[in-house]
């Protein structure tokens, strides 16, 4: 595949040794000690799984059997998070600081939940994740250092401990919000600059006590489509507002993007869905039950 690929890319891709690697690939039938071990280093690690298995909880996957330009997307999208191939080791460090924290929520958006909890952090800068993405546990002071600023926080990993009781439980909204949009000034390695955004609804903002910038941002993708140079133009905001507006939003479950097919019901992974259509059913019920609609 890789002789295939030769050429169409932006990099010129080669098999080397793990040790020489800067992009390693774990298979199913695989050494599963070597590959937990690979999945510590910094390098980013293509997980492939096959048949009905759960897709692995890490930012690059591949499901077996897979075509040429599907391994070609996931290496472009490495390049991509790499920076381009030029001082790949700092871009390494610098996204792990930035985004893996943020990349493991928006997997386990993606999984089947079972009911786990998952965390991320020591002590007490912890932060606990319930896989339905209902709610999340924190330290009163952790939880106002993420709506403050931006938390460095590591993967989330399956919790073998429960929270501590002095911990709060808040909505996954708020986590996923403020991790995203604190993470960065430029947009998250898995949005497209080039891509048609939408909102799916409106971002619940008497939790996020939004700002008049984002209430802008959110009245124009609700009535319309934008891609981000566009939204940039409209809003006549700087590009660093709206790149962190289309981050916290996509990873909050809220943004529609082109090519992304809005599902008729949410399922209950997505981190509003479930409580804003339940609500938004009632409301319509009573409404139509006093005479009130139209």
């Amino acid at each position: 595949m890789l002789k295939i690929l030769d050429g169409r890319g932006g990099v010129s891709w080669s098999l080397v040794p793990p040790e020489a690697a800067e992009v390693l690939i774990a298979g199913t039938h695989g050494d599963e000690l070597v590959a937990r071990r690979w999945a510590k280093t910094d390098k980013p690690l293509v997980a492939v799984y096959e048949g009905a298995a759960a897709r692995p909880m890490t930012p690059y996957t591949l499901h077996h059997p897979f075509r040429v330009m599907q391994l070609l997307g996931v290496l472009d999208d490495i390049d991509q998070a790499l920076g381009g191939g030029h001082d790949a080791a700092r871009a390494r460090g610098a996204a792990g600081t930035l985004w893996s924290f943020a990349e493991s929520l928006r997997l386990l958006a993606r999984s089947s939940a079972s009911g786990n909890l998952h965390v991320a952090g020591e002590g007490a800068q912890r932060v606990f994740v319930r896989d339905d993405l209902s709610v999340y546990h924190a330290g009163a002071d952790t939880v106002r250092r993420l709506v403050g600023h931006s938390l460095e926080l590591p993967a989330l990993r399956l919790a073998k401990e429960s929270p501590p009781a002095d911990f709060v439980c808040r909505p996954v909204f708020e986590l996923a919000w403020f991790t995203a949009w604190h993470a960065s000034e430029a947009l998250a390695p898995w949005m497209d600059a080039n891509a048609v955004h939408r909102l799916r609804r409106w971002p619940d903002f008497g939790l996020l006590r939004g700002t008049r910038e984002q209430l802008a941002l959110a009245a124009l993708l609700t009535h319309a489509s934008y891609s981000r140079a566009r939204l940039i133009e409209a809003s006549h905001q700087p590009a660093a507002n709206v790149d962190r507006f289309l981050n916290a939003c996509a990873l909050a479950g809220v943004l529609a993007s082109a090519g992304e097919a809005a599902p008729a019901a949410e399922p209950a992974g997505t981190f509003i869905a479930a409580s804003a259509a339940r609500l938004g059913g009632l409301i319509r019920g009573l409404r139509s039950r006093l005479g009130l609609t139209s």
